[in-house]
């Protein structure tokens, strides 16, 4: 049940082709490599910060692949979900997604950076401001299902001029879609998991918290 409450509370895949496709960075960790890389969907990246962030870059890859001519804007500085004593001198969450982006096999050249944003507030603030200055008719943000409902009531609650020109796109969604044999039966493990069920139910005292007007926007 709670699996299929997550997904009818996301957009899907984009029906309007974008001017823009964002990808909203989750958390971060180190690889066996030392190389600074986004969270999987599992309990013990949860722990690392958002879970799921390299779900999303896949995804937009997908999407980006679909529609060729959109800018492919990878969002995110220092981070605001990350453990305590994460060394300082990280590489930025745009930039670790950048580099993912361009694994994924997206041409540099289409990807823009946003390099200033901490937290989903101020990465829709940064969104909106490059939507004005570009003049975007459509966008689509790419981030994890779970993720989506208090995106989408930031959104109306901040950015309520802007609800019918962003698409939001659930990665997990994307990812189903693109290979079921693949990504759906750990996905619905993760989304079946008390982990995943506790970050859900802080989610939603976020959404509670913005409805009644005691929500900290930073």
């Amino acid at each position: 049940m709670l699996f299929n409450f997550i997904y009818k509370n996301c957009t899907g895949i984009v029906g309007v082709e974008p001017n823009a496709i964002a990808v909203f960075s989750g958390g971060i960790k180190q690889d066996v490599y030392s190389r600074w890389v986004s969270t999987d969907l599992t309990e013990w990246d949860d722990a690392l910060g958002a879970p799921g962030g390299k779900l999303r870059v896949l995804a937009a890859a997908i999407v980006s692949n679909q529609y060729p001519s959109a800018v492919v804007i990878a969002s995110g500085g220092k981070g605001f979900d990350v453990p305590a004593g994460t060394p300082e001198d990280r590489p930025l969450l745009c930039e670790i997604l950048k580099s993912e982006l361009i694994e994924s096999g997206i041409p540099v050249r289409r990807i823009m950076l946003e390099r200033k944003s901490n937290t989903t507030y101020q990465q829709l603030l940064a969104l909106s401001a490059l939507i004005a200055e570009h003049g975007w008719n459509r966008t689509a943000v790419v981030t994890s299902s779970w993720h989506i409902p208090r995106t989408r009531a930031i959104i109306e609650s901040k950015f309520s001029g802007l609800a019918d020109s962003i698409d939001l796109i659930a990665a997990e969604d994307v990812l189903i879609a693109h290979d079921k044999k693949k990504w759906e039966s750990n996905i619905a493990l993760a989304y079946a998991s008390g982990w995943l069920a506790r970050r859900i139910e802080s989610e939603e005292n976020g959404i509670r918290q913005i409805k009644e007007g005691t929500y900290d926007f930073k």
